[in-house]
């Protein structure tokens, strides 16, 4: 077959921000089915497939611009033409949308359903397009791929109708996620932190991720423990977070608040490993990536009460109230004062069932 796929947000597909979910998934989908063609849509240049197997060809459609009507017109008029232009067989719409006038067998792969629930950050007119359209995407597709219950259970309320075709596919993570020795530790530390214990956070900066509520209670904990505790932001810049980004520069702890933009996967790895605490932040994400991350590695998590975290972290997670930043402080300074309560929730962590690779999830996406 000649599968096409929108692979015009993969660029952008980094492990501290998206958690790579798409690029893991195609990167397995792709290495599976040898006998099939892949046509990568890009909307410009930016998107290396050196990571691919030599079945994947890109196609550049041009992009006019980023206006609201000059995506529209990329998606409903340039994308299907390019689409009829290269006799697909199946089209793969791997970021939630679908070119409604194309007329090829289709699959959707939805990961974010925080359009439903108003996150933050996100623009009241993008919602409503997304709420309005995405029943359209659903009707469009043979088949509804999801990666996690929450979006699964959020996809059914909206749409009761795509009971029949939803497939829900296991979650997976890098192989790159480990527990280290105290000796690694140390390292780790000396080279991130000063070599002081740190919490990290894992997200972009963004106000869904809560990162300003998170800077208040690092504060918070600051000011009641006095401790030379740091705390790493892992994710990129984004322009809904200027305003974190802003008062990053005036905080008055920044000499304790280490930001890695762009961190690789091993990096991310290596911070996850060698971390104090995992602090969760995002309360409306899909698929809690950085929970898993931090069980696999044996670090102990501090999370905001929410549906993909409980899914993730189960009973091994010390969860806090999201309307409160006091909580939040509380949770985190009481881990980082008792050690036996920090020991106990290491191994409640141990106990939880961890995804593997992403090989499982891919191999459903053509059943």
């Amino acid at each position: 077959m000649r599968i096409g796929v929108n692979a015009a947000g993969l660029a952008g597909d980094r492990p501290a921000d998206t958690g790579n979910i798409s690029t893991a998934l195609l990167k397995e989908l792709c290495r599976l089915h040898p006998e099939h063609q892949f046509i990568f849509f890009v909307d410009g240049p930016g998107l290396s497939l050196s990571e691919f197997t030599d079945n994947v060809q890109l196609v550049e459609v041009p992009l006019k611009g980023r206006k609201a009507f000059q995506l529209y017109w990329w998606r409903e008029w340039q994308l299907p033409a390019a689409i009829k232009k290269q006799q697909l067989d199946l089209y793969l719409g791997i970021d939630g949308q679908l070119p409604l006038r194309s007329k090829i067998p289709a699959r959707l792969l939805v990961t974010d359903t925080g359009f439903l629930h108003g996150v933050t950050g996100m623009s009241k007119d993008l919602q409503r397009y997304l709420r309005r359209n995405t029943v359209k995407y659903i009707q469009a597709a043979q088949k509804v791929l999801v990666v996690s219950p929450v979006v699964q259970e959020d996809l059914l309320t909206y749409a009761p109708s795509v009971a029949e075709k939803l497939v829900l596919l296991p979650p997976g993570m890098d192989s790159s996620y480990r527990p280290v020795e105290w000796e690694e530790r140390e390292q780790i530390k000396k080279a991130f932190s000063d070599g002081v214990e740190y919490f990290v956070a894992v997200g972009s900066m963004h106000p869904r991720n809560n990162i300003l509520p998170l800077l208040k209670a690092f504060s918070a904990l600051k000011r009641r423990l006095r401790s030379n505790m740091k705390l790493i932001l892992a994710g990129a810049p984004t322009n809904a977070g200027a305003e974190i980004i802003e008062n990053m520069a005036t905080y008055k702890f920044r000499n304790d608040v280490i930001w890695l933009k762009d961190a690789d996967q091993e990096t991310l790895s290596r911070i996850v490993a060698g971390a104090y605490t995992l602090v969760y932040t995002s309360r409306f994400e899909g698929l809690a990536l950085p929970i898993y991350a931090a069980l696999r590695s044996e670090v102990p998590v501090v999370a905001i009460e929410g549906a993909a975290a409980r899914v993730a972290g189960a009973e091994g997670v010390l969860y806090t109230d999201p309307d409160s930043l006091d909580d939040l402080a509380e949770k985190m300074s009481v881990l980082y004062k008792d050690e036996v309560l920090r020991s106990r929730m290491l191994e409640r962590g141990k106990q939880v069932p961890l995804p593997g690779s992403w090989i499982e999830a891919a191999s459903l996406i053509l059943k």
